[in-house]
């Protein structure tokens, strides 16, 4: 077989559209953009967060060099509160931080509950724009096939 053919199947096996990682994200494209930009001013922990069967927020990874792994979150933990509020709270606020802030949360380890002191910080734009760059493929592009009644949205 010629190298040239290689190529085109191998172009043919990357164009073939792989299962989305996330479901599909219920806004629209500019109004998740406009969520992802309040993310600049709010502080990063640098943590992979999963609920179990009941609600609970699992840290499922820690990225290195984060504030979560400065401050001692392990994959595995449990997030009990973030400055004395549940999670889902916390993260919906973010309200009255300031870059290089410490925060205090604690986690469930096992049977234990364990407080630590988790330094705060802005999201590196590298990180954001990761982030914001599989959302829009794994949440919005993945899920654009045409339909007789949106015909406008397909490939």
């Amino acid at each position: 077989m010629r190298p040239t053919r290689w190529w085109v199947i191998l172009g043919l096996l990357i164009a073939v559209p792989a299962p989305a990682a996330e479901p599909p994200c219920p806004l629209d494209v500019g109004t998740c953009l406009a969520q992802f930009e309040l993310m600049r001013e709010r502080p990063w922990l640098g943590v992979g967060l999963d609920s179990d069967s009941t609600g609970r927020r699992v840290v499922t990874r820690v990225e290195p060099k984060s504030p979560a792994q400065r401050g001692g979150i392990r994959p595995g933990d449990v997030l009990q509160s973030i400055e004395g509020k549940p999670p889902t709270e916390w993260f919906a606020s973010k309200a009255g931080w300031g870059p290089r802030a410490r925060g205090h949360i604690e986690v469930l380890r096992g049977n234990r509950t364990v407080a630590l002191e988790v330094p705060y910080q802005l999201i590196p734009e590298d990180k954001l724009a990761n982030i914001i760059g599989i959302h829009m493929v794994e949440g919005h592009l993945a899920y654009m096939h045409p339909t007789p009644e949106r015909p406008d949205h397909g490939p």
